[in-house]
């Protein structure tokens, strides 16, 4: 089976590569379909990018139907779209979910985005965090605090942080800022 960058090489000079790559660049690895990535696949040299990437490899004809192993039958994808794809013999059906494949932000984007939405269901976070604001070190004092509590969270296999753990761990931040407040502004 061909590597990633391999890969990634033969649909950079592919003749279908607005098809079935359209958001493919050597430089930046990203996934094809929707252009996911994630700034923490920064190496020193493309290759060494591509080999870092979280994107898993896709047929574009499963070989359950008879489709290779080869680079032009390939694509690299991230989880959500490889679990959407279709597994289809024709490969017209892959280049037409891909033109019509949403676009995602990067993984960094949709883990602050995720934690806003927590956010916003624990509004006692909000508040908590307005009431020691302007102390002196309050934010990496509110830092410290966010990264023992995510030390002590678990974890769900193949997602990660749960929404419901977010909100847990920014409900758990408020109630230890509200001791602060009532213990004489003490790490507690």
């Amino acid at each position: 089976m061909p590597s990633k960058w391999e890969i990634a090489q033969f649909w950079e000079k592919g003749r279908n590569r607005d098809e079935f790559a359209p958001h493919l660049s050597l430089v930046e690895p990203c996934c094809f379909a929707c252009g996911w990535f994630s700034e923490r696949w920064e190496e020193k040299t493309p290759r060494a990018r591509w080999r870092r990437a979280r994107l898993e490899r896709a047929h574009i004809v499963p070989r359950s139907l008879g489709g290779s192993d080869a680079a032009d039958n390939l694509l690299l994808l991230c989880r959500p779209c490889h679990e959407d794809s279709p597994d289809w013999a024709d490969p017209r059906q892959m280049a037409r979910w891909i033109a019509t494949r949403g676009e995602r932000p990067s993984k960094e984007v949709e883990t602050f985005q995720a934690w806003f939405a927590a956010a916003s269901e624990a509004p006692e976070f909000r508040d908590a965090v307005a009431s020691v604001a302007t102390e002196q070190n309050a934010q990496e004092r509110v830092m410290d605090l966010l990264q023992g509590l995510m030390a002590q969270a678990g974890t769900h296999f193949a997602v990660g942080i749960s929404p419901g753990t977010r909100v847990a761990v920014l409900r758990s931040a408020a109630e230890r800022i509200r001791s602060w407040d009532e213990h004489g502004r003490s790490d507690g």
